[in-house]
């Protein structure tokens, strides 16, 4: 297949992504505000450093941050700007996904151009975001479900689960850099409401809670362990950068025990580097340090890959060992 398709299927997959990510966190910070009362700078600022704004000149106040987050089409990680992105990507490859994939995704394309979300948003926004927290996991279960699962479908996976990764690593890093309670707040209502709304930020509330991982440790640790390293949790660090690997060698049509180019190679020494460790490891060297270099590394991952499948006159390998040569974007 020519780098141009897979490069708009990474990124179909990415702002999907991205798209229910954000609303996962607009809809689960409201949510604790309402219960609990929170210091002013760990109310809304915090989601902002999560989507990676550290120069918002706004008021960092509920309305200012959603409507940034959440409409504003010069802000390219808010909810609108990631819905045209991946309905743009979509576009120009109509002819290798789905037609109910683009189909659904024009849809809802179209349904927050008008009226009615709008007002969804104005007057019900919890169920807004709902809305929106539904869209992606739809759209990619109809692919799996009608898409051939050949090179592109591979390239879907490695952007939806980079993208994940990272926005767990992110969302983690928050909690315990901001977020971080006095001595004196470890174990209170409040400092246990921000656990949990990490955990439903990151879809992993229930699952957490169903697993054996971390029984003995503090609730910081332990919700710490899970979100990095469990290996049955599809939004767990190590599991979404196995799922890359997995997809960037189902590309090359290696195994995955064989390293053959710079993507498998940078995806195989992150893994392993996570796995060297255990969460006291971690935390007693300083969580905040490795979050930030696992964070640093994915976007090194993302960068590789452009270099590797997208940038002109590279050869991107197929699963049967032909080679499709890399045409001009256009």
């Amino acid at each position: 297949m020519i780098s141009r398709v897979a490069e708009h299927c990474f990124w179909l997959s990415r702002y999907l992504e991205r798209t229910e990510n954000t609303a996962r966190i607009l809809e689960v910070n409201q949510t604790l505000l309402l219960d609990f009362d929170v210091p002013l700078e760990q109310q809304w600022k915090p989601l902002l450093i999560i989507s990676g704004i550290h120069d918002f000149t706004k008021s960092s106040e509920a309305d200012a941050v959603q409507q940034h987050l959440t409409w504003e089409r010069a802000n390219p990680v808010s909810i609108a700007s990631s819905m045209a992105a991946a309905r743009e990507n979509a576009r120009v490859i109509r002819e290798v996904i789905s037609a109910e994939m683009w189909e659904r995704l024009n849809y809802y394309h179209l349904w927050m151009q008008g009226e009615i979300s709008k007002s969804l948003y104005a007057h019900h926004r919890h169920e807004f975001y709902n809305q929106i927290k539904r869209i992606n996991p739809l759209i990619t279960g109809i692919g799996e479900g009608t898409m051939s699962h050949g090179e592109a479908w591979e390239f879907f996976q490695l952007g939806k689960y980079l993208e994940r990764a990272c926005q767990i690593a992110r969302i983690l890093d928050v909690k315990y850099h901001v977020l971080l309670p006095a001595p004196e707040q470890v174990g209170t209502p409040v400092d246990n409401a921000q656990w949990v709304a990490i955990l439903t930020s990151c879809s992993g509330y229930e699952p957490y809670h169903k697993a054996s991982a971390g029984v003995g440790n503090d609730v910081g640790i332990s919700v710490a362990e899970f979100l990095i390293y469990d290996s049955l949790f599809p939004r767990s660090v190590l599991r979404c950068l196995r799922e890359c690997q997995e997809a960037a060698h189902a590309i090359s049509g290696r195994p995955v025990s064989v390293c053959g180019n710079d993507v498998e190679i940078v995806l195989r020494d992150l893994i392993a580097w996570i796995e060297r460790h255990a969460i006291e490891d971690l935390v007693r060297a300083g969580l905040h340090e490795a979050l930030t270099r696992v964070v640093n590394e994915i976007h090194q991952i993302g960068d590789v890959i452009h270099r590797v499948y997208f940038e002109a006159g590279v050869q991107v390998p197929v699963g049967k060992g032909e080679v499709g040569q890399r045409q001009e974007q256009g």
